[in-house]
């Protein structure tokens, strides 16, 4: 869908959205899992992966002949596996699952594009919410944005109240969106895969691996429509 038609059916410019410094997300969030022993050994395990990744496939900054859209998808898999399923274990909400290729459709009908990765709470057999949503472009992340922001429009409206969290990303670069149902807001760009970091490891447990807190976050309050639905860390 080109920039106009994305932008007439949300009823904005895409440039208008506003942008929040990654640190304010996570502290009005009240996202209180930073520092803890488990989400650390998430943060090493995301590393290891984003290294293993990078030894066999390359890196996403290479030349189009070596990293094509199908890479991009297999580097997300790679660092979102070890953060949902350490955020299951550790919270209990096994209702928690990742979908692949998960078409949203609007509440009057309308059938929008698929989304390689959707993460819902399975709350029943009639209830479910949507979580987060990752779309990835090889291009650009303003590219995936378009589509990101299409979903989360529609899946705010189809889980009926609280927040619904996306994340656009090249591979390399991410950027975090929130949508309440009114607002839609963004982060500024977060790198997550960077030429040599796999022996500077201390640069990307610094800035990389906010990337785990963000989906930490996402995955405690996106979806959350009922107020006494809280993940306390232990």
């Amino acid at each position: 869908m080109s920039l106009l038609n994305t932008e007439g059916r949300l009823g904005f410019r895409i440039r208008d959205i506003k942008t929040v410094p990654l640190t304010s997300v996570l502290t009005k969030a009240n996202y209180a899992l930073e520092g803890e022993d488990s989400v650390l050994k998430t943060k090493e395990m995301v590393y290891k992966q984003i290294v293993d990744h990078i030894l066999i496939e390359g890196y996403p900054t290479e030349a189009e002949t070596y990293f094509k859209e199908a890479n991009v998808n297999d580097l997300v898999y790679a660092i979102i596996k070890p953060i949902i399923v350490n955020f299951v274990r550790k919270s209990g909400r096994k209702g928690i699952q990742l979908l692949r290729e998960k078409e949203i459709v609007s509440v009057d009908g309308e059938v929008g594009s698929n989304e390689e990765f959707v993460v819902m709470d399975i709350i029943s057999v009639t209830e479910r919410n949507y979580v987060f949503i990752i779309e990835g472009k090889r291009s650009s992340v303003g590219e995936a944005m378009k589509q990101c922001l299409l979903s989360l429009n529609d899946a705010g409206d189809n889980n009926g109240g609280g927040v619904v969290y996306g994340f656009v990303t090249t591979g390399q670069h991410w950027q975090m969106l929130s949508y309440d149902g009114t607002l839609f807001q963004k982060t500024r760009e977060m790198t997550v895969v960077f030429d040599g970091m796999d022996e500077d490891k201390e640069s990307w447990m610094k800035e990389g691996s906010l990337l785990v807190d963000c989906m930490n976050l996402a995955l405690s309050n996106g979806g959350i429509v009922k107020k006494d639905v809280v993940v306390v860390a232990e």
